[in-house]
């Protein structure tokens, strides 16, 4: 940063007190002060003024009286003086955190202070830029910006919405404000737009951490006249053990710590949310008749900040994006493995999304954009068989029909390709990006991997880049970007944060931040994997799918990496709920990942799953209930048994069970509809009653509620919660309902199923007790061949062949 003539007067100047050393005044921290305006005020107590500012001229402003009245920096002391020149009071610089300083009195020994930044002021070509309303007019002259980057390299793109969807509920991840007018090669700024958005920020902190770039620019070709601010934003947290020590640093211990993970990952959240923007300004004024380079540097020094910007007035933007300044590179080549099953819609857009704006995108300037120039290929693994290969086969895309083995066996067809490729001399990856078929993505997306893997640093080059979930209902709200197993006895599948809404400045800060879990994961809809995992023993196991990406991610003890703006959009599971898979397919891996890799140490995933069973079985959801068991029982087969079930054929089996559900709503459910979300506890003596007799299993029909005889009367209850006991309690039958798809079922009690089920539950309990050591150990012995290239192969030719007989 450039230091203000009139500080550069005071530099050289030392004070010298009788038998003390000179007090050496610090240029460089009295400049990262200079404008900053904190709250000021004593720990823990009510702050005196949040406009504590350090001035120019070393002046407090803002806030001033005979005790604060300047301020100065000597070696790593903030010194406030008095009207006087005597000093009243210092703060302790030499942590380095400047967004909170402690401080102590002069005068009063028991006295202690606190300054917790708010904003701050940027000093830019010898005149101030103020981070308020005030509109401060520089003329633009070729002084005051580059027009070249030496060695420059574009990690990101400044990207606008093109479909009517991306102009509508998902404009705001993209720009705020007025309505921006797109003439297909440049885009016309008419009001004001504000580009400090999930996809078009930039996070300082990760590509610092991560790759080797450590200066920034922004770059735009533009012409008109408007008001350009680039802005930091940033989280100010209100915990003082954060303000102190930092957030990566409490978040750490925290993990380190004893507490039991999912309240760890809780309070996490808490406490990113427990925090404020707060942002550095710096305010331009340009005004050019003819289309312009533009290039502005950005500092660096505010961690964990995003930095975006505003454009005010009227400009015609005809290309932007973020830059940096880089020595070499590193050779990036990427294979696309995505498998599909009659899901044409969504595969062919994607596909030809990638092939308008990468494979064929006019722009190749070095950087992201170069993704294009042969570095990407597509293998497309066709599980419903139903994709037109010859029409679709290009010099960067092939489409390989498969049997119906899930995503687990299109997965590990995909891994098989990608080796051939390699081994044929056809492709060299070194890195794969698994990718789900029913989603929508961006194809900036593949350009900001390729960009971070193209600088990425030496320790970090093993580490997977996972792009995050945000659900199509929404558009805007993120379901995971990572997940992790817990490592508690209930043994849940959670993603690390909350479910962000990313058209919130605050939750697009908080998102930016990194919490550390043990047992991390990243889902397929979208996982950057290096080609060192990619090899003839590393496919998946032979599940389908619920739990491959999981198995995969913790075998290799996968790290990650993520970015706003790597992302993609799925369908919300809620709205696609199957027993079939929850049920039996989730179990049933669960007990086989647990088997061969031991991911839960002295975890009770037998208990957990019983626990569903029962949780069934008092609802009266009998077949849902036979599903827990039918994932035992396969499990206790053992790895033969999993090995020869072919592809789909036992989630069929299972589906027949599922639930039937009906949108023709009787009228005296409808009328009852409002009560879905009603709630309330059971006294602790029916709970446990509840408990032990399994909803009154057993018990004479006496003791049943008779009211719902009459439709009218039975307790409706809300699918995604799916278990309330004091809705449920004593009951003769329970309406379900979907709130997403708007449809009901009737679930009726039902003593002889419920006996034929408990004599199932008990032998298959009995056999794992027997047996469940000698199973466990089959499954990590037989891992080895599950994992195969050869087991795989021989697997898809026998599916192939018995689905063709099908």
């Amino acid at each position: 940063m450039k230091v203000p003539n009139r500080i550069k007067k005071v530099v050289k100047r030392t004070v010298k007190s009788p038998n003390t050393k000179p007090k050496v005044y610090n240029k460089e921290l009295s400049s990262q002060l200079i404008g900053t305006r904190f709250s000021f005020g004593k720990p823990n107590q009510s702050v005196f003024t949040n406009d504590f500012t350090l001035g120019e001229d070393f002046k407090i402003t803002g806030y001033q009286d005979d005790n604060e009245y300047s301020w100065n920096v000597y070696q790593t002391t903030l010194e406030i003086s008095d009207i006087k020149g005597n000093v009243t009071s210092k703060f302790d610089l030499s942590s380095g955190n400047l967004d909170f300083i402690k401080g102590q009195s002069t005068k009063w020994d028991d006295v202690k202070f606190e300054l917790i930044k708010q904003s701050r002021m940027v000093y830019k070509f010898d005149k101030a830029v103020k981070d308020n309303n005030e509109k401060i007019k520089i003329k633009a002259t070729e002084s005051e910006y580059l027009t070249e980057i030496k060695n420059e390299f574009r990690i990101q793109n400044i990207v606008f919405p093109q479909s009517s969807d991306e102009k509508g509920q998902k404009r705001e991840l993209f720009y705020r404000g007025d309505e921006v007018v797109s003439f297909g090669n440049f885009n016309i700024v008419d009001g004001y737009s504000d580009f400090n958005t999930y996809i078009n920020s930039l996070s300082l902190s990760k590509w610092t951490k991560y790759t080797t770039a450590n200066e920034f620019f922004l770059k735009l070709s533009v012409k008109g006249q408007f008001e350009l601010e680039v802005i930091q934003n940033y989280l100010t947290y209100n915990d003082k053990n954060i303000q102190e020590k930092g957030i990566e640093s409490v978040f750490e211990e925290l993990h380190q710590s004893d507490v039991d993970d999912v309240f760890a990952r809780n309070v996490m959240n808490f406490q990113s949310g427990n925090s404020r923007i707060t942002n550095s300004i710096t305010r331009y004024n340009f005004n050019f008749d003819k289309v312009t380079e533009l290039i502005l540097p950005v500092t660096t020094n505010i961690k964990n900040a995003m930095v975006g910007f505003t454009v005010i007035g009227n400009a015609e933007i005809h290309d932007a994006g973020w830059y940096t300044s880089v020595s070499k590179t590193n050779p990036v080549d990427i294979v696309i493995n995505t498998t599909t099953f009659q899901k044409e819609k969504y595969i062919l857009k994607n596909l030809s999304n990638i092939k308008e704006k990468i494979i064929d995108f006019e722009n190749k300037a070095t950087g992201l954009n170069q993704l294009g120039e042969g570095h990407l290929f597509i293998n497309v693994v066709d599980n419903g068989r139903t994709l037109d290969a010859e029409h679709i086969n290009n010099e960067f895309i092939r489409v390989y029909g498969n049997p119906n083995v899930g995503g687990a066996g299109g997965f590990s067809r995909g891994m098989i390709e990608t080796l051939n490729l390699q081994k044929n001399g056809e492709y060299h990856p070194t890195h794969v990006i698994f990718m789900d078929d029913d989603i929508e993505v961006l194809p900036e997306s593949f350009k900001r991997v390729f960009a971070l893997l193209s600088l990425i640093k030496e320790e970090y080059k093993d580490y997977f880049i996972e792009g995050g979930m945000l659900d199509t209902d929404s558009g805007v709200k993120q379901h995971e970007d990572t997940g992790f197993i817990s490592k508690n006895k209930d043994i849940a599948y959670l993603a690390v944060k909350d479910g962000y809404n990313l058209i919130e400045l605050k939750d697009v800060l908080r998102n930016n931040l990194e919490y550390p879990v043990d047992n991390e994961y990243g889902a397929w809809w979208y996982c950057t994997v290096p080609m060192k995992y990619i090899h003839e023993n590393s496919m998946s196991l032979p599940i389908f799918y619920r739990g491959d990406d999981i198995e995969f991610s913790t075998r290799n003890n996968a790290k990650f990496i993520t970015l706003n703006g790597i992302a993609v959009w799925h369908m919300p599971f809620y709205a696609k709920k199957s027993k079939s898979l929850e049920n039996y397919l989730v179990p049933r891996n669960s007990f086989i990942d647990q088997a061969v890799n031991d991911f839960w140490k002295d975890a009770k995933i037998l208990e957990k799953y019983l626990e569903l069973y029962k949780k069934e079985i008092r609802m009266f959801n009998y077949n849902a209930a036979d599903q827990v068991l039918d994932a035992l029982d396969d499990y206790l087969k053992g790895p033969k048994y999993i090995a020869s079930l072919k592809g789909i054929e036992p989630v069929l089996k299972e589906r027949k069970k599922d639930e039937k559900f009906s949108t023709d709503i009787p009228e005296e459910i409808r009328l009852n509809l409002h009560t879905v979300n009603d709630s309330w506890a059971l006294y602790p003596g029916d709970y446990e009653l509840f408990v032990e007799t399994d909803n009154g299993h057993g018990l004479p029909d006496v003791v049943l509620n008779q009211a719902d005889d009459e439709l009218e009367n039975v307790a409706i209850i809300d699918q995604n919660l799916a278990d309330h006991p004091a809705k449920q309690f004593m009951k003769k039958r329970l309406v379900i309902f979907d709130t997403y798809n708007k449809a009901y079922t009737i679930l009726e009690r039902n003593q002889e199923k419920y006996e034929n089920l408990e004599k199932r539950y008990s032998e298959l309990l009995d056999k794992y007790q027997a047996e469940g050591e000698k199973i466990a150990e089959e499954y990590k012995n037989h891992a080895k061949i599950f994992h195969s290239k050869d087991f795989w192969e021989n697997y898809l030719r026998e599916s192939t062949e018995y689905f063709d007989e099908k």
